[in-house]
């Protein structure tokens, strides 16, 4: 029961996040499911279920043909994590500690997702990946 209260990232959550970080570094083109799939290392048939939950979700846009792909419905500044990441029904059949618990972990999470948005995972992951140029 406390591993359903305290997991927030789990591997579906991870990819969809992969997914939606490499669409919102090509906004706002698109990209194709099997070039996300390599270079975000997400099994291309679990990224493409994924990829029409998202668009369900209103998230992403996808197309058919020689020119399709997937790309961001708006730009990443305007999705919120707490959009991106679902969470998890946090009812237990516990007592009352275990369900004051489950409230309290909730509110935590909603804390911390609720200020950020896709564009700052971008620059963090663009902060992460940028080196030190020491060219005169």
């Amino acid at each position: 029961m406390i591993y359903i209260i305290i997991n927030i990232m789990n591997k579906t959550n991870l990819y969809r996040l992969e997914a939606l970080l490499a669409l919102g570094a090509a906004y706002p083109g698109a990209r194709r499911t099997t070039e996300i799939a390599r270079r975000r290392a997400v099994p291309e048939p679990f990224l493409a279920r994924l990829l029409a939950e998202l668009a369900r979700n209103g998230l992403v846009v996808t197309s058919r043909g020689p020119a399709g792909g997937a790309r961001l419905a708006r730009p990443p500044a305007e999705i919120s994590l707490l959009e991106v990441l679902p969470r998890p029904d946090r009812t237990t059949s516990g007592g009352a500690g275990a369900q004051w618990l489950a409230s309290r972990l909730a509110e935590a999470e909603r804390q911390a997702l609720a200020g950020l948005d896709l564009a700052a995972l971008l620059a963090a992951e663009q902060a992460a990946s940028a080196t030190v140029d020491f060219e005169i």
